[in-house]
C-alpha cells in the first residue's frame, strides 16, 4: 500500500480542525444547547459540501446507484455528531475528546472482518494502547 503525503497533510488539517472546533464547543454551549451547535455544524458541512463537490466535478449529482450505502452513512455521521455533542454537554471536554476517539478500534476490526486488512502485532499493540489510554484519560472527571 502506498502512502501519500497529501493524504497525512489532509489528515494534519483534520486534526488540527476538528480538536479546536471540539475544544471551542465547550464554551459555545454557554450560549448555545447541542442541538443548535449540530445545526450550526450541519450548515457548515453544507457551506463547504457543495462547493467542494461543484469544483471537483462541475455539477451536484450523486450515482443513485451509491445512494443505499451512502445515505445511511450521512445519517449514522449525523447522529453520532449528535451524540458526541450530547456527550459533550455533560462530560469535561478532554473526556469526551478522549473516548470519542476509541471508534478507531471499531474501524480496525471492522476493516479486519470485512475489508481483510491485516491484523499485525504492531496494530493489536496500538489497539490495546488505545484502549488504555481512553481508559486513563475517563477516569478523571473533574
Amino acid at each position: 500500500m502506498q502512502f501519500s503525503l497529501s493524504g497525512f497533510a489532509f489528515l494534519l488539517a483534520y486534526i488540527v480542525l476538528v480538536g479546536v472546533a471540539s475544544f471551542l464547543q465547550k464554551f459555545s454551549m454557554k450560549q448555545l444547547n447541542p442541538y443548535q451547535i449540530n445545526f450550526l455544524m450541519a450548515i457548515g458541512m453544507l457551506v463547504t459540501a457543495v462547493p467542494a463537490l461543484w469544483l471537483k466535478q462541475e455539477n451536484l449529482l450523486v450515482p443513485k446507484e451509491s445512494l443505499p450505502l451512502g445515505a445511511p452513512i450521512g445519517l449514522m455521521m449525523a447522529l453520532g455528531s449528535i451524540s458526541y455533542v450530547l456527550a459533550l454537554s455533560k462530560l469535561p471536554v478532554g473526556t469526551a475528546a478522549a473516548v470519542s476517539t476509541s471508534y478507531i478500534v471499531l474501524v480496525v476490526l471492522l476493516s479486519r472482518i470485512f475489508l481483510h486488512e491485516s491484523l499485525s502485532c504492531k496494530k493489536i499493540v496500538g489497539i490495546t494502547l488505545t484502549i488504555v489510554g481512553v481508559a486513563l484519560l475517563s477516569l478523571e472527571q473533574k
